[in-house]
């Protein structure tokens, strides 16, 4: 037995069949389509900051307190916004002239509590409530770590004449319902609190907001008060993004030993340097 088929039909078979298999055209693959997955907690509610058990991956790929590119916030300021004291101005203009080639962390010291955070290796937060302590450990750099206490204690007193100034300063936090809230100072004028050159002096008092939105993002927001360096307060603030691969494109899904200290041979070919 023959069937015949016109053309008309064959057409209209062809568009009903293309109709049944076909994905309906607004629909998501399930990549797409998949939830963002929630902020975790610890047993006592508090809001997790970093690993879950049996978990890995770490933070990175971060922005800039100033500028408004990539991860930078669309509130930031930009560059030429920065309320910088004349003298605090031409040393910038004059750092970025010359390549930021006088940088501390390039020459493996202490990056600044901002600029470890934005130190493209990577970094875990630590919460130990049990201690009144978090510990922030940087994979970047000289490899170093830093903490906080939750112990509802002062800052120091930057004017008190046993006070050993250091590189990353003196740090107090507070929870604000899910956020964070860090104050530091008592810094020492070797480093460079953040990424851009920016200047600072003995007085620099940082705040810092820290909070998670979702699983893999850190939102991170800072305010500068620095009266030696700036006419007034200031405000920027990146997020940054939950990293299961390492700066160097391995899939560890973890921070990884790396020490700029050992057989460095690069200063010498710093632009500018003796």
């Amino acid at each position: 037995m023959v069937i015949r088929v016109s053309t008309h039909n064959l057409s209209l078979l062809i568009s009903l069949l293309f109709l049944i298999t076909a994905p309906h055209a607004g629909a998501q693959s399930a990549e797409d389509s998949a939830p963002v997955r929630p902020t975790p907690r610890l047993v006592n509610g508090q809001v997790n900051l970093g690993l879950e058990p049996g978990q890995k991956g770490f933070w990175g790929s971060s922005g800039r307190i100033f500028d408004r590119r990539g991860r930078s916030h669309q509130t930031n300021l930009l560059e030429e916004e920065l309320p910088l004291q004349p003298w605090a101005r031409a040393l910038l203009e004059y750092r970025k002239a010359n390549n930021q080639k006088d940088d501390p962390h390039a020459r493996c010291l202490p990056g600044g509590i901002t600029r470890q955070i934005q130190t493209v290796n990577g970094f875990e937060i630590l919460q130990h409530p049990e201690l009144n302590r978090i510990y922030l450990v940087f994979a970047g750099g000289p490899h170093t770590w830093r903490m906080i206490h939750t112990d509802g204690r002062p800052l120091p007193d930057i004017n008190d004449p046993g006070l050993i100034p250091t590189y990353l300063g003196y740090s107090t936090a507070h929870w604000e319902e899910d956020t964070l809230v860090v104050e530091t100072n008592g810094f020492n004028e070797k480093t460079w609190f953040a990424s851009g050159s920016l200047p600072s002096t003995r007085y620099l008092h940082l705040t810092e907001r820290i909070s998670r939105p979702d699983f893999e993002t850190l939102r991170y927001e800072l305010t500068v008060d620095d009266p030696g360096a700036y006419t007034q307060t200031w405000s920027g603030g990146f997020d940054v993004a939950w990293n299961w691969t390492s700066w160097d494109g391995s899939e560890l899904g973890e921070l990884h030993e790396y020490f700029c200290q050992d057989n460095e041979r690069d200063v010498q070919h710093f632009l500018g340097s003796e």
